[in-house]
């Protein structure tokens, strides 16, 4: 991993973060389907300027338009409808917890199916990352749960957030093993277009027509199609081509560490003994699933070595 790769991945963990800042503006006033579409559509739209501008990436999704679609509706159609559904009745602990077993989905999927190998330290490394993701939500997972609800109902919206990250894991493994010649501005503007075409019927049906809807809602929609999907997808479709999909969706580790500092820095929540533990063995769980060296980073490059995004 190179340090521009570090760089990208970091910059991504905190890009995604800020969806928890959106989410929390705009989903009470649009409501969660409607949000969920309306940030594929914007994303679509922003990727579609770059479709115009470019002719190798209408060439790109013109050749592989099959893998796009498959890609626009694991990795953003579908996860983000079932995201939407399970976030009405699961807290944002465990919605964090369960996104965190994406890298452990995606290495299953990569070593059965793509008969990718994980190394010791990189399983090691994600086990690792999720304890520390449970210790860091360990107050909202544990903290009793919600009266007179029956195992099925309680239990049917996490299968929901589990099936979405299934769907994270699919989409990263066919970006990595079935479209490593495409850009990932191709690839982010092939599989956001068809993921926005898959939303529309949802956004249409789901819109909260006849309320008003406030200008800080409007925003929070916009910048998380803008910048937290769009934008967010070029970077994470690099760093899958440059690390592989297990290594790249380990970022599910480290975001809700971002997401905890944007809380309290932003929102006013509280820090406490759990999260700066919990971040400690998420930060060394990531370091050890992403094969990181001190020794590497801090050593001066070969002049005659370069990097290629």
């Amino acid at each position: 991993m190179t340090n521009r790769d570090l760089i990208i991945f970091v910059t991504l963990s905190f890009m995604w973060s800020l969806s928890f800042v959106f989410y929390r503006v705009g989903v009470p006033e649009f409501g969660s389907l409607a949000f969920a579409s309306l940030r594929v559509l914007f994303a679509g739209l922003v990727m579609l300027v770059f479709v115009l501008l470019k002719k190798k990436n209408r060439d790109g999704i013109k050749q592989h338009w099959k893998m796009l679609s498959l890609v626009g509706l694991f990795s953003a159609a579908l996860p983000f409808v079932l995201f939407s559904f399970s976030a009405q009745s699961v807290n944002a602990g465990v919605l964090a917890v369960l996104n965190a077993s994406v890298p452990m989905m995606s290495g299953f999927i990569a070593r059965v199916f793509f008969k990718d190998r994980l190394s010791k330290k990189q399983a090691l490394g994600l086990v690792i990352g999720v304890i520390g993701v449970i210790i860091l939500m360990s107050e909202s997972l544990f903290g009793g749960g919600e009266p007179g609800k029956g195992l099925v109902e309680g239990l049917l919206p996490m299968g929901y957030a589990l099936l979405a990250c299934v769907g994270y894991a699919l989409g990263a493994n066919i970006t990595k093993n079935y479209l490593y010649e495409v850009s990932p501005v191709a690839i982010t503007a092939g599989s956001l277009i068809i993921g926005s075409i898959i939303m529309l019927p949802v956004a249409f049906t789901e819109f909260p027509y006849g309320q008003a809807i406030s200008i800080k809602a409007w925003v929070s929609v916009i910048c998380i199609g803008v910048f937290s999907t769009a934008i967010a997808l070029i970077f994470m479709n690099q760093l899958i081509k440059n690390i592989g999909p297990t290594r790249a969706t380990s970022i599910t580790l480290v975001i809700p560490i971002f997401a905890i500092i944007l809380g309290y820095l932003l929102l006013g929540e509280a820090l406490n003994i759990q999260a700066i533990i919990g971040s400690i063995v998420i930060l060394i769980g990531t370091y050890l699933s992403l094969e990181l060296s001190i020794k590497k980073m801090l050593k001066p490059k070969d002049k005659t070595q370069t990097n290629s995004i």
